[in-house]
């Protein structure tokens, strides 16, 4: 059943909000607080130590190479020194890099684990008219490629980012103690420089945000394209969705290809500051080297730091996309988690034990407050009855079953009561009242994976229960058909298998669980004579012994039914037994008759 609504709402993004919502994502990484400790203990250290290199070049140029005063041994002894000095430095940086890039990951792998996780659970508790509202393709953008988006906040920005703010740090400090005149004439190529970064952060904000939406655009296109390949095929489309997606994906090259143009502008850009501070130093370096201000030790080590100032800059500013797409994958998946789940999760079950009376009493309900559904309707299932619901299409037979279910909360789009037990539904935890009400769907939808767990979904249910199960459901006879049996791998959604033996499949299933409330939506696609017999025998035996509300198409299944609930445009029209309302020849005996001829 699906009411899903043209389109979707395309993202609006706040700022401020957006860096709250990233706050939250460190939040995730409250229990692991001692590693990033030591990985910013790390980032600092190794930034430290890189700073010390120059400062050996220039002790090495000036103390040896250039030190008329020491004897030819003593300066090959020194550079020695200094060499190995050098080679330590350099292999302690390597080490406490590695150390540091492999714990941010760590950290940051720990955090999107959690928060997928939250993600997948709390879309397990979201009412079904959000997926209504969201195409699928959407969500699994949701779940994968925000994630990963989110991941770069740990494993590129922190991981390198913290170690570039406190490198460009250091290096200002140390130039500003070697010569802060030299310093400051190089701090005023600064402007020109955030000029630059200011661009590229606005110009990559918008054009980011823009191929985020057009990703979950284009993936829930081909999702939707997909699954629905077979009416495609059934009607020709193929031309016409080809010329749809080739917009779409249109859009796509375009906002990527305008995020190549950025890039390849920024970083000629910043080159060219980089040759000019490099100019400049070189004229006013090189004038107080002739003046004796300044050691060509001291101009060594200040164009190795200003390469290593540039190279920072250059990364903090590029690394500022990959922050701004964490904090748009942020954003997104907080207003998933922020989301209300259903109402009816939490509360306590009743102390009695599950009877399975059910009771409408004058329920009105709407998906579209202008397009009522069910009017008034009212009706009771007592326990160990069988009640059929029939009605002509789109009188909202299913719509019923979906409210027992709570799939949609009756107190948020429509009014009247549904009573379970004598206690209103909305009083139920959600998880308890569907343990106790069972739904056995005419499409059944499977899993890519074997056969048994199609059918226990992973429930540890004893092997005694499963093969009676497979036994009274008739099912056993989808399994001998299998070479493998119950370890059969079935294709995507079970494509290999008749929509008969789907049916016996959904009967195995509702066993294995066991509900004494059965939801059972009847199918309507024809089988051979072989295998309804097998469905009308399990059905039957489904049945027994179980409180049933049976959503029929074919009015000769429900002739044993102890009620027959009449539907009509949203309105219970004739309440009786198949013989009882043949006689008032009313809608049902004339949907009978139309059936039967």
């Amino acid at each position: 059943m699906s009411h899903k609504r043209p389109g979707f709402e395309e993202e609006k993004l706040g700022g401020f909000k957006a860096l709250v919502q990233l706050r939250s994502t460190l939040l995730y990484v409250r229990g692991l607080t001692g590693l990033l400790a030591l990985c910013g203990i790390g980032s600092l250290a190794t930034s430290l130590l890189r700073i010390l290199l120059p400062l050996l070049m220039a002790r090495g140029i000036d103390g040896y190479v250039l030190n008329q005063d020491l004897t030819y041994v003593e300066r090959e002894e020194g550079l020695l020194r200094l060499a190995w000095a050098f080679l330590g430095l350099l292999v302690l940086n390597l080490a406490l890099d590695y150390y540091t890039t492999v714990g941010l990951s760590h950290v940051g792998q720990r955090a999107i684990q959690a928060i997928r996780r939250a993600v997948w659970e709390r879309f397990h508790q979201l009412p079904i008219d959000y997926f209504d509202r969201n195409p699928v393709g959407r969500l699994v953008t949701r779940v994968a490629n925000d994630t990963n988006a989110l991941l770069e906040l740990f494993t590129s920005v922190l991981a390198t980012g913290v170690g570039d703010v406190c490198l460009l740090a250091g290096i200002l400090a140390v130039m500003l103690a070697l010569n802060p005149q030299l310093t400051l004439i190089l701090l005023i190529l600064v402007p020109p420089m955030a000029a630059v970064t200011l661009w590229f952060k606005n110009a990559s904000q918008v054009v980011h945000r823009e191929i985020r939406v057009l990703t979950a655009r284009l993936n829930a296109f081909l999702q939707e394209n997909v699954q629905g390949v077979a009416v495609v095929k059934s009607f020709t489309a193929h031309a016409r969705m080809k010329e749809r997606f080739a917009v779409i994906n249109q859009d796509y090259f375009r906002a990527e290809m305008a995020m190549v143009h950025l890039f390849a502008l920024f970083r000629p850009a910043y080159a060219v500051v980089q040759i000019v501070a490099t100019a400049v130093l070189l004229w006013f370096g090189g004038l107080q080297v002739l003046q004796r201000q300044l050691s060509i030790g001291e101009l060594v080590a200040f164009l190795f730091y200003l390469r290593m100032l540039f190279s920072p800059l250059q990364q903090l500013a590029e690394k500022f996309n990959l922050f701004q797409g964490a904090v748009v994958a942020s954003e997104r998946i907080f207003r998933i988690l922020e989301t209300p789940p259903e109402p009816g999760y939490g509360g306590s079950p009743p102390e009695q034990p599950f009877r399975g009376r059910v009771e409408f009493r004058d329920v009105e309900f709407a998906y579209d407050p202008e397009k009522p559904v069910l009017r008034g309707v009212t009706f009771a299932v007592e326990p160990g009855q069988k009640v059929a619901l029939v009605g002509p299409t789109g009188s909202g037979k299913t719509t019923v079953a979906a409210l027992l279910l709570r799939f949609y909360a009756l107190e948020e789009r429509g009014s009247g009561e549904i009573l379970v037990d004598g206690r209103p539904i909305q009083e139920w935890p959600v998880d308890e009242l569907r343990r106790h009400i069972g739904m056995v769907q005419q499409n059944l939808f499977l899993f890519s994976t074997d056969l048994r767990r199609n059918i226990v979904l992973y429930e540890d249910i004893p092997e005694e229960r499963l093969e009676q199960a497979l036994e009274v459901s008739r099912a056993r006879l989808v399994v001998e058909r299998m070479p493998e049996g119950l370890d059969r791998m079935l294709g995507e959604r079970g494509a290999d298998l008749s929509q008969g033996e789907r049916q016996l499949l959904s009967f195995a299933r509702a066993l294995a669980f066991s509900p004494e409330f059965l939801v059972l939506d009847e199918a309507t696609a024809s089988v051979d004579s072989k295998t309804e017999q097998a469905i009308q025998d399990a059905l039957r035996e489904l049945l027994e012994a179980r409180t049933a509300l049976v959503i029929a198409h074919r009015l000769s299944t429900v002739q044993e039914a102890d009620r027959i609930v009449v539907l009509n445009r949203g309105k219970v029209v004739e309440q009786g037994t198949h013989r009882e309302l043949l006689a008032k020849d009313g809608l049902y005996a004339h949907l009978y008759r139309t059936q039967t001829l």
